[in-house]
C-alpha cells in the first residue's frame, strides 16, 4: 500500500529522475549483452556542459538504481562509456538538433550526440533501456534518432515559474527542451517577485531554453506618439535584463492593447464600463483586431533590437470562435518572421442532446485537428510562417482540472498520430504542452516522448512495455483493463459547463442552492477559486453552443457511460497479484476520476431539479423537487467522503498550479460542510413552504438584512 502523503509531498517525488530499481534474482544478462558492474568509467570527450552534466546524471542513475559506482573522466584512454559530440559518422535519423547515435557491444558503449543536448538525450536513453528492463544489462545494437519537434514547451507542474534544478533535470529526461515564465516585467512573476535570469542559467544547463509568457501592460496603441519608444523600453528592456530568454509567447486575453478595430469595445477586458452594464462588445484580446499585425511588428522590433535571435510567438487561442474570413485576413497581414500557435482541438462544434455544443478549451475527448486549427495551419504553410501548435501532450488538460496526468493511453496515442501528420500535412514543427497546470512526469509522457522521437520504438512496443513493468507477467490484464478507462474519455462531453464546473476540481465542488460558494483558496494563488463556476449557467459569453438546458441531460447520460467503463476498468486492474507502487498510484488516480465523474452526474442533475424547485406551480411539484434534491446531496456526502483517502495517498491530485489546492482533504471536508449547510439550511426554507413538519424555522436559510 503507497503511503499517505501531506500536500506539496509529491514535489519530492517529482524530483527525483532516478529511482532504485529492484533487480529480479532470475534476471541474467543475454549473449552479447553489455553488463554493468562496479567501477563503470565514462569518458567525456567533448566540453560541452550539456553533454558533461548528463554524464555525471548517468553516474547518479547507476548508484541510486542499481548501487553501482561509476565516474566521469574527461578524454580517458580507455573507458566503458564514451561520449561525444560530432556531426561526423551521423546517419540521416541522427543528423541536425538534438540528433544522437548509441552504440552498444559487449565491450563498450559510445554515445555521439550531433550536438550536446543530442549527447544527454542519449545518455537518457540508456537509462530509459535499464529501467524498463529493471537490470543493468544492456542488449547491443545501434540506434540513431532525433526529435521531431522543437520546441518542446511546458509551463511548471511543481508550482507556478518554479524550476528547481531537480525538476529541470526530470523535464530534459522527459525530452522536453523549452520551458515557459509568466513574465509581468523583468523581475515579476504571475506569482510575485522572481529571478528570471537565474532560471535560464539554470535551465541551460540542462539544454533547455526559456520562453516568457507576456503578462506586460500594453496601454497604448501603436500608432501613438511615443509608442515605440515606450515598446522598446518595455519589451527591449525585459530582453536586456533577463540574457538569454529564447522567445516571448503573445495571446489575446494577456496582451490586448487599446485597439481601433470597430469590432471592439474601447476599453480592455479588466476594465468595467462606467454605468456598470455590459456594452454588448467584446474587447480587442477576444478579437483578431485588424492592428494586430502593426502591435506585433513594433512588439517585434523591439525585443530583436535587443535580442536579435529571439522567437517571438503569436498565439491565436482567444480568436477560434470568430468567423473563418476574419482570423484569415489577420494572418494574411502579420510578418511571416514571427511564429504563429495555433490551439489543435479546440472550436469544434457536435450533437449534444437537443442542442449543439463546442470545443470550448483544452480536451482530449476530441482527438484534433480542429478546423481552426487546419483553417490557419492553411495560411502559415502558405505565407512560410513557422508554425507552433498548443496540443496538451504534457498529460494534461481542463477534462479533470486537478488530476498530474490524464490516464489515457491509446487516445494520447491517437493524439500524437494526428500531430506527427499535422506536421507532413503543415508543417508544424513546434509544441506547447501544457498550460498553467505545468507537467508532471508519467508513462503517459514516456509514451509520448518515445511517440515523438524519430527512430523511437512503435507505440504498440512501447506500451507493451511499459505495461510489463507495472504489471509483470499480467501485463495482458493491464492493457485490458486500461482499455476500457481509455474508452471513457471518448464519452466525455467538454462543455464549458464541465470544464468550468464540477470537473475543473472534481469532488469538492460544491452544490449551491440559494447563494454560490467556493472551496477557499490558498493564500497568494494565481487564480485561486476563481476559474469556475458553481451556480450552473450557459457559460458561452459568444453564443457558439446552444442553452445548456439542451444539452445537460445528454452530458449526464454520456457521463454515466464514462462512469461505467471506469469501473469496469478498475475491476480489471484490482486483480492484478502483486502491484508495484506505480500501478497502485495510477489505480488511486482511476479511482479518483470515478469520483470526478459522480460529481460531475450529480452537479447536472442538481441543476435540473434546482430550476425545477424554483419554478414549481404546485407543492405536489416541488415537493418532488425537494425530495430529488435531498437524494442527490445525500449521494454527494457520501462521494465526496470517499474521496479523501484518494487525495491523501497522492498530494498531486487536487492540486493545479494556478489553483493551488482546491481538492485536497481540507476541500474536500469544506465541501461537505457546505452540502450539509445546504440540506439543512437553504432547502430547509422550500420544505417550511410546503409544511414539513421537521423544519426547524430558525435553521431556515435567512438573506443578510441589508440584502436588496
Amino acid at each position: 500500500m503507497i503511503k499517505l502523503e501531506n500536500n506539496f509531498d509529491f514535489r519530492e517525488r517529482l524530483c527525483k529522475p532516478h529511482h532504485k530499481i529492484k533487480v529480479s534474482k532470475d534476471a541474467s544478462p543475454c549473449e552479447g549483452d553489455f553488463v554493468f558492474s562496479g567501477g563503470v568509467r565514462i569518458s567525456v570527450d567533448t566540453e560541452d556542459a550539456v553533454a558533461a552534466l548528463a554524464a555525471r546524471d548517468f553516474c547518479d542513475f547507476l548508484s541510486v538504481a542499481f548501487g553501482i559506482s561509476a565516474e566521469v573522466l574527461q578524454n580517458a584512454e580507455f573507458a566503458e562509456v564514451r561520449v561525444l559530440v560530432s556531426a561526423k559518422g551521423l546517419g540521416e535519423d541522427a543528423i541536425g538538433y538534438m540528433g544522437r547515435r548509441v552504440s552498444v557491444s559487449e565491450c563498450g558503449i559510445t554515445v555521439q550526440g550531433y550536438d550536446g543536448r543530442g549527447a544527454a538525450q542519449g545518455l537518457y536513453l540508456l537509462e530509459e533501456r535499464m529501467t524498463s528492463r529493471r537490470a543493468p544489462y544492456l542488449a547491443q545494437g545501434l540506434q540513431e534518432m532525433r526529435p521531431m519537434f522543437t520546441p518542446r514547451m511546458t509551463h511548471s507542474g511543481y508550482g507556478m515559474d518554479l524550476f528547481p534544478d531537480e525538476y529541470l533535470s526530470v523535464l530534459a529526461h522527459q525530452g522536453y527542451d523549452a520551458i515557459l515564465v509568466f513574465v509581468k516585467d523583468a523581475t515579476h512573476s504571475a506569482h510575485g517577485e522572481c529571478d528570471f535570469a537565474d532560471i535560464v542559467r539554470r535551465a541551460a544547463k540542462f539544454g533547455i531554453d526559456v520562453y516568457a509568457y507576456s503578462y506586460l501592460n500594453n496601454f497604448v496603441h501603436p500608432s501613438d506618439e511615443g509608442a515605440k519608444k515606450i515598446y522598446n523600453d518595455l519589451y527591449g528592456g525585459v530582453f536586456r535584463d533577463i540574457p538569454g530568454l529564447r522567445g516571448m509567447v503573445f495571446v489575446g486575453e494577456s496582451i490586448e492593447f487599446p485597439s481601433n478595430d470597430p469590432h471592439v469595445a474601447k476599453r480592455l477586458f479588466t476594465e468595467v464600463p462606467a454605468d456598470g452594464i455590459p456594452d454588448g462588445t467584446v474587447s480587442p484580446g477576444w478579437y483578431p483586431c485588424s492592428d494586430y499585425p502593426e502591435w506585433i511588428a513594433l512588439v517585434r522590433d523591439s525585443i530583436r533590437a535587443v535580442s536579435p535571435d529571439a522567437d517571438v510567438v503569436f498565439w491565436t487561442y482567444n480568436f477560434g470562435y470568430v468567423n473563418e474570413k476574419a482570423r484569415v485576413e489577420l494572418l494574411e497581414k502579420i510578418p511571416t518572421d514571427v511564429s504563429l500557435l495555433v490551439t489543435y482541438e479546440m472550436f469544434d462544434k457536435y450533437e449534444m442532446g437537443n442542442g449543439t455544443g463546442m470545443v470550448m478549451d483544452y480536451t482530449i475527448s476530441h482527438v484534433g485537428p480542429g478546423k481552426y486549427f487546419e483553417s490557419e495551419a492553411r495560411v502559415a504553410k502558405s505565407r512560410g510562417i513557422k508554425l507552433y501548435s498548443m496540443v496538451n501532450t504534457g498529460g494534461r488538460t481542463w477534462d479533470f482540472g486537478t488530476l498530474p496526468y490524464e490516464p489515457f493511453p491509446e487516445r494520447w496515442n491517437e493524439r500524437h498520430e494526428s500531430i506527427i501528420e499535422s506536421q507532413r500535412k503543415y508543417g508544424l514543427v513546434g509544441l506547447m504542452e501544457s498550460h498553467h497546470y505545468g507537467f508532471l512526469p508519467s508513462f503517459i509522457s514516456r509514451i509520448t516522448n518515445n511517440n515523438y522521437t524519430l527512430g523511437g520504438m512503435s507505440f504498440e512496443e512501447k506500451y507493451t512495455e511499459i505495461a510489463h513493468e507495472m504489471a509483470g507477467e499480467e501485463y495482458a490484464k493491464f492493457i485490458d483493463g486500461m482499455s476500457y478507462v481509455n474508452e471513457s474519455v471518448k464519452h466525455y462531453v467538454p462543455s464549458d459547463e464541465s470544464q468550468y464546473g464540477p470537473f475543473r476540481i472534481g469532488p469538492s465542488f460544491p452544490l449551491c442552492l440559494c447563494r454560490s460558494m467556493k472551496v477557499p483558496a490558498d493564500p497568494g494563488t494565481h487564480f485561486g477559486n476563481r476559474i469556475y463556476n458553481t451556480i450552473g449557467r450557459n457559460h458561452d459569453d459568444w453564443g457558439n453552443h446552444d442553452c445548456y438546458s439542451l444539452r445537460v441531460r445528454a452530458e449526464i447520460d454520456e457521463a454515466k457511460k464514462s462512469l461505467e467503463l471506469v469501473r469496469r476498468g478498475l475491476r480489471i486492474l484490482r486483480t492484478i497479484e502483486g502491484k508495484c507502487d506505480e500501478l497502485l498510484r495510477l489505480i488511486n488516480l482511476i479511482t479518483f476520476i470515478e469520483k470526478c465523474y459522480v460529481t460531475a452526474i450529480h452537479a447536472k442533475s442538481f441543476y435540473i431539479q434546482r430550476y425545477k424547485l424554483l419554478s414549481a406551480d404546485t407543492k405536489p411539484r416541488l415537493a418532488a423537487a425537494i425530495r430529488a434534491l435531498e437524494r442527490i446531496g445525500r449521494a454527494e456526502l457520501r462521494n465526496a467522503e470517499s474521496a479523501i483517502p484518494l487525495v491523501r495517498h497522492d498530494s498531486a491530485i487536487g492540486f493545479e498550479c494556478s489553483m493551488g489546492y482546491q481538492c485536497d482533504e481540507k476541500a474536500l471536508r469544506w465541501k461537505i460542510k457546505q452540502v450539509n449547510y445546504m440540506l439543512d439550511t437553504e432547502l430547509a426554507l422550500y420544505k417550511k413552504s410546503i409544511g414539513d413538519p421537521s423544519v426547524d424555522p430558525d435553521r431556515c436559510f435567512k438573506f443578510p438584512p441589508d440584502r436588496r
